[in-house]
C-alpha cells in the first residue's frame, strides 16, 4: 500500500469520487456534489482555511487503485482556544474494510497535525 498526499487534479477528482466506487452497492448513500467536496479545501472559498491549513491524502494498493482516503486540518485561530491541548482535525475517512489501511490512514492525519504541534486530533 501507499500513502499519496493529493497534489494533481487527477489526486483531487480521485478524491472526489473515491466513495461512489466505495459505497455503490449502498442503497443509503447519498453523493455530496463534487464542489463541495473540493470547496472545502480552497481558501478562496471556506473561510476557515485562511487562518490554518489542510491537506489530504489517498491510499492506493499495489496496482493504483484507490482504497482509501483521509485529510487533516488546522484552524490556527481556535486549535488552542477553549482547549487543555492543541488540537487538529481529520476527516474525509474512507476506506475499504481493511484495519492495515485504516491505520496508515489515520496515522498520516495524526503525523501532520503532530508536525505542526497539534496535541490532539479531532474527527
Amino acid at each position: 500500500m501507499k500513502l499519496v498526499e493529493v497534489k494533481t487534479d487527477a489526486q483531487k477528482k480521485d478524491f472526489v469520487r473515491f466513495p461512489i466506487a466505495l459505497y455503490k452497492d449502498a442503497p443509503a448513500y447519498i453523493r455530496p456534489l463534487d464542489a463541495d467536496v473540493e470547496n472545502i479545501f480552497s481558501p478562496e472559498k471556506n473561510k476557515t482555511f485562511r487562518q490554518g491549513e489542510a491537506t489530504r491524502w489517498l491510499l492506493q494498493d499495489e496496482q493504483g487503485n484507490t482504497i482509501g482516503r483521509v485529510a487533516a486540518f488546522i484552524n490556527k485561530k481556535i486549535a488552542n482556544k477553549n482547549n487543555d491541548q492543541p488540537t487538529g482535525g481529520m476527516g474525509f475517512f474512507e476506506c475499504i474494510d481493511n484495519q492495515e489501511a485504516a491505520f496508515m490512514l489515520f496515522d498520516a492525519a495524526k503525523a501532520w497535525l503532530a508536525e505542526r504541534d497539534m496535541e490532539a486530533m479531532d474527527g
